[in-house]
């Protein structure tokens, strides 16, 4: 693995009080991810958190309520994840964290040819940004386990959509793992 992306794991998304929490079951993620990020640590993988970085007046909030709002704390990555200031941090507008982001150009940077991806949410930020690391000719494995969605059945479109039409790896975060 030459990169691990951590997609918005942001207070707004995964804490009860954010501006747009997806619900209690994002905490069964936390500690796989959370595994996940302390390996890549420990392997010297890189680490790159995806933030929603929206302005106040963000078209995006046609179709969704306020979040992410630029440096607030809603914005920022959760604690359990223990983001550290070496690692890497992508501030994006849209669902895709390539679109309108230097994602692409770091990952070139480090070398980056096969990447693991986790986070939130499974069928729109996740999903989008795996469909655009495919296009740019990036081997993605998903981590089932280390992502969710607002409820089981866009969870489980998004897991399909990556497998079956991007040819992506889906695995758990115990295979990637005991794969090293």
């Amino acid at each position: 693995m030459d990169a691990l992306i951590v997609v918005d794991m942001q207070k707004d998304f995964c804490y009860e009080n954010g501006a747009l929490f997806i619900g209690e079951h994002v905490r069964n993620i936390f500690e796989p991810l959370k595994k996940v990020v302390d390996w890549a640590r420990s392997k010297g993988i890189p680490i790159i958190f995806t933030q929603d970085w929206h302005r106040e007046d963000d078209a995006e909030f046609k179709i969704w309520p306020k979040h992410c709002i630029a440096g607030s704390e809603g914005a920022e990555i959760i604690e359990e994840l223990d983001p550290k200031p070496n690692d890497y941090y992508v501030k994006k507008r849209r669902y895709s964290a390539f679109f309108g982001t230097d994602l692409d150009l770091t990952l070139r940077e480090l070398g980056a040819k096969r990447i693991a991806v986790g986070g939130v949410v499974t069928n729109i930020c996740v999903l989008h940004t795996v469909a655009d690391a495919v296009m740019r000719g990036y081997e993605v494995v998903v981590l089932k386990d280390c992502t969710t969605a607002l409820n089981d059945y866009d969870y489980e479109y998004g897991i399909n959509h990556m497998e079956k039409v991007l040819r992506t790896e889906i695995i758990s975060s115990e295979e990637l793992l005991s794969s090293v």
